[in-house]
């Protein structure tokens, strides 16, 4: 059963409205994001170097937006190249076994893909890292094997860490239509706006959500075009 969202508008409404928010200039959209990405980090409990410099980037942020500008394009890798990079982390036994295994999870009837450009726009160490983009299919896994739609190095993520699913239909659940995260009884966990979700469970995303997946500091914002 789905965890209930106490602090969320009804759906419609509140889904057009945020997504208007990040119709601006694209200087005040990477402040934007990264003030979220800051105030996250900052009562964040685990003390890690990586979070303390978030503020010193964010300071220097405005007077660097060219520099900012290179690293995306830079950093901004597709997947396939995602693939060949991690599974050089995997011996040639590992990854055989890998492609045969079975991904667990069955997407349920309600599933679809998005007529909307949604995307999570990814922060690291307060500067925009990558963009993933989440238009060509009803739902994407997020781990740390290269056969992963998104495949993701850090070691506190385990093989298939969790499911991003697309709602396209009304259903007996009851579901509003939009994104959800199902974490796959990931071993470290998986977090939404600094409240760790429940394991094999379908919780509401919007825009302007922030997700992080186990240890890693990557920070993953939900936004729509």
């Amino acid at each position: 059963m789905e965890s209930a969202d106490n602090n969320t508008p009804t759906d419609g409404e509140a889904e057009n409205a945020k997504a208007g928010m990040f119709k601006m200039p694209v200087a005040a959209i990477k402040k934007k994001t990264a003030e979220v990405a800051k105030a996250f980090s900052d009562s964040d409990n685990s003390g890690t170097s990586s979070n303390a410099s978030v503020a010193n980037s964010v300071s220097s942020h405005s007077s660097a937006e060219s520099d900012d500008d290179k690293t995306v394009s830079v950093k901004s890798l597709t997947s396939s190249n995602k693939q060949k990079l991690f599974s050089k982390s995997f011996s040639p036994a590992e990854q055989l076994k890998e492609s045969e295994a079975v991904i667990p999870y069955k997407e349920p009837s309600w599933g679809g893909i998005t007529d909307k450009s949604y995307y999570f726009e990814v922060i690291k160490n307060g500067s925009v890292a990558e963009r993933v983009e989440l238009t060509a299919k009803s739902y994407y896994v997020f781990g740390r094997l290269p056969s992963c739609d998104h495949s993701m190095d850090h070691p506190s993520l385990s093989r298939y860490h969790a499911v991003i699913q697309h709602c396209a239909m009304t259903n007996s659940e009851g579901r509003d239509l939009g994104w959800y995260l199902y974490d796959l009884d990931s071993t470290h966990g998986t977090w939404i706006n600094k409240s760790k979700v429940s394991p094999r469970t379908y919780h509401r995303l919007r825009v302007g959500y922030v997700v992080k997946f186990g240890g890693s500091t990557r920070l993953y914002i939900l936004q729509v075009c």
